[in-house]
């Protein structure tokens, strides 16, 4: 599944792409399924084994949403943090310095009776 997402993260890049930057985008991958893992189980997790199953299942049922953060963050490269700038005429503003919460709308959190 993490190729799967890796092969449409690379053809959202389009010609920016170099081979060299698989290993950064597998990590930004991996860390937007942490955090809609995270969403989807907010109680948190009791072993690092819960937490990669929880990955693996968010991988499945939000796969676009794992991309679309993964390339939200290819695109700030250089401005983490930033909520606003200008430059040359152009100004940027982003809805958070953080994950915006309209890539993270739509996660249903998973609960348990204990």
């Amino acid at each position: 599944m993490k190729e799967e997402i890796l092969n449409e993260l690379i053809e959202c890049i389009g010609d920016d792409y170099t081979p060299e930057q698989s290993s950064f985008l597998l990590i930004l991958i991996d860390d937007a399924a942490e955090e809609v893992a995270r969403g989807m189980y907010p109680y948190g997790f009791e072993t690092d084994f819960e937490m990669e199953k929880a990955k693996q299942n968010a991988m499945k049922r939000y796969k676009s949403k794992i991309r679309k953060i993964a390339q939200y963050y290819y695109d700030k490269q250089g401005k983490e943090g930033v909520v606003s700038f200008s430059e040359s005429g152009t100004s940027v503003s982003y809805e958070t310095s953080g994950t915006p919460l309209s890539l993270l709308r739509g996660i249903i959190p998973v609960a348990k009776i204990v």
